[in-house]
């Protein structure tokens, strides 16, 4: 065996010697040297009859032959075996190593196909597509213009083809649809209807019945609201008008006329609290002059107690405007959490933006209300379903020609 025969190529530790080569040149190794020694030893034996091992006499020569004939028997069965473990195993290691060949095939006959069914993929993507364009930004009904267009600048820079490709192209083609809607306050509106006539009836909102009795006593204990309620067309004071007596009765009472405190211009005096007790109160949430019973006291009393007002926060209004006037403030506080800025810091200068303005927000609630009730008589269900179905296929048209890789570049988007 040559000197370069003997390749055994040592590595990092964890990894294992070239066996193959070592068990080659112990084998060559043993088969040059000891082999021979071996058949000499063994053919001198056969010339002398070998020494009897049960004789007492006889001890020391029986040694000497087995001294001589076993060890290079024992050279010669391990060079036997090294060379016929070269193939298959390594000496240092004492584990297999089966061939790459093997390997490959073993692997290749572990891959078995994948069933991949069309139409539970199909399923799965009509279910997760977005229903309609508030779904497609990932906002609500009630979300402003301002998020929206956020979200809308979102998802234009993932689908831009000159980010995306040209697979983005009909996806921005849809969202500029969506934005040119949405941004629209008309066209919002019409969509927000259809959306709220699309509802199948079970999940339709109903809408409790607002009642159109416009009498100056109405029924029911005084309300306090504590979260956002519904408007039912009755005012939250309680009334007394039928029970003030004829002698306290005057101008006011006879036109049915209601009082209301604007709690945003109130200082808190406790005037009209002293003036009117049995009608006016200091609330616990935000310290502001309330009412909590209409005519608890006499026309005289209210009338002194509006007049006296230091900052002409108390107003006659009428039945039809308190319920209104009643019901934009209460929903104001919740949304506030009862916190209102200082009445004094504006007029002081000390605050540029003025106070909430009720009889503002009544009007602009009046007006929102005419104008749902007038594009629900104007739209049908029918057409309302119709026209959101377009809509739908054609989002659902759009996420399946989508890359499988700016799809889900997109859902973290649309389903926050």
């Amino acid at each position: 065996v040559k000197p370069g025969a003997m390749g055994v190529m040592m590595r990092s530790r964890g990894r294992y010697f070239k066996g193959h080569l070592l068990c080659a040149a112990v084998a060559a190794f043993v088969t040059r040297t000891l082999m021979p020694q071996a058949l000499v030893s063994l053919h001198r034996t056969q010339q002398t009859a070998p020494p009897s091992l049960t004789r007492s006499g006889d001890v020391a020569p029986a040694e000497a032959w087995m001294g001589k004939v076993v060890p290079n028997m024992v050279f010669a069965s391990i060079a036997a075996a090294a060379v016929a473990t070269v193939g298959g195993r390594s000496l240092l290691t004492g584990q297999a190593r089966p061939s790459r060949q093997l390997s490959c095939d073993r692997a290749q006959q572990d891959v078995r196909p994948v069933p991949i069914h069309v139409d539970d993929e199909e399923a799965n993507l009509a279910k997760s597509a977005p229903k309609n364009l508030y779904e497609l930004f990932g906002t609500s009904s009630t979300a402003d213009e301002k998020d929206i267009k956020k979200k809308y600048y979102d998802l234009q820079k993932l689908c831009h083809p000159d980010v995306a490709g040209p697979e983005g192209e009909e996806m921005c083609i849809l969202l500029n649809d969506a934005w040119e809607l949405l941004s629209d306050p008309e066209k919002r509106k019409d969509y927000d209807a259809q959306i709220e006539l699309a509802k199948p009836s079970a999940l339709m909102k109903v809408a409790p019945e607002v009642s159109t009795d416009l009498s100056p006593t109405w029924k029911g204990n005084r309300k306090t609201l504590k979260h956002h309620s519904d408007y039912t067309g009755i005012p939250l004071s309680r009334s007394k008008w039928h029970q003030v007596p004829p002698e306290d009765r005057g101008e006011k009472h006879a036109q049915e006329k209601m009082v209301f405190v604007d709690e945003w211009a109130c200082i808190c005096c406790r005037n009209c609290c002293d003036v009117a007790p049995q009608t006016f109160c200091i609330q616990n949430d935000n310290g502001r002059a309330n009412v909590y019973t209409q005519w608890g006291n006499s026309e005289e009393y209210l009338d002194y107690a509006v007049a006296s007002c230091p900052v002409d926060c108390i107003y006659w209004v009428s039945r039809e405007e308190l319920q209104v006037l009643e019901y934009v403030t209460a929903e104001k506080m919740v949304e506030d959490k009862g916190q209102l800025p200082c009445p004094l810091s504006f007029m002081q200068g000390m605050v540029n933006e003025p106070p909430n303005d009720p009889f503002a927000e009544a009007n602009r609630f009046k007006a929102k209300r005419e104008e749902d009730e007038r594009r629900k008589q104007l739209a049908s269900k029918d057409d309302a379903t119709a026209k959101m179905e377009v809509w739908f296929q054609r989002i659902l048209k759009v996420f399946e020609n989508l890359s499988e890789k700016l799809r889900r570049s997109v859902m973290p988007y649309i389903q926050k």
